[in-house]
């Protein structure tokens, strides 16, 4: 895991100021929850560390580097979203193999196997590997989207009320 440090971000849209001058510390594998009210900038946070928004103001450090500028895919994160955001032509199995067949970070075939394995192991969804994801419960979907996630070894997990 690597260190968060979110000094002094602002993030509005429009005249609602969704960050306010944000100061956060997450130490190198602490575990953080944000809780709070709906609108209370919670999913804001999360998608200012991951890069899919740009604060105001304010800087984003990740891992000891200023990433405030730096593209989703230059930060290392794995995001898992609310609506989890399968891809529904695609088995399961291509689902978590789908972030590392990525040109950044393409692997070995063999490897991508072991790997998917694992993780539909860990995640409770191994005997679905060969499954369309829109065959899947609620809850199958929900572990496949987080198994996504964990397939990767990022230096960062953001989970937007993944349970």
């Amino acid at each position: 895991m690597a260190e968060v440090h979110i000094k002094n971000a602002t993030k509005s849209f429009g005249d609602h100021a969704a960050v306010n001058g944000l100061d956060l510390h997450i130490a190198d594998g602490e575990f953080v929850v944000l809780l709070g009210p709906t609108g209370a900038g919670k999913t804001t946070t999360l998608r200012l560390i991951a890069g899919l928004e740009r604060p105001d103001t304010g800087t984003i450090e990740i891992g000891g580097h200023n990433a405030t500028t730096l593209s989703p895919a230059e930060r290392d994160t794995a995001f898992v979203f609310q609506q989890y955001s399968l891809y529904p032509h695609l088995s399961v199995f291509d689902n978590l193999a789908f972030p590392l067949r990525s040109p950044a970070r393409k692997m070995p075939e063999d490897q991508i196997r072991r790997r998917v394995e694992e993780v539909a192991k860990m995640v409770r969804i191994h005997h679905k590997l060969a499954n369309r994801s829109t065959k899947l419960s609620g809850g199958e979907m929900q572990r496949v989207a987080i198994g996504r996630a964990l397939v990767r070894k990022p230096s960062i997990y953001l989970m937007d009320e993944p349970l």
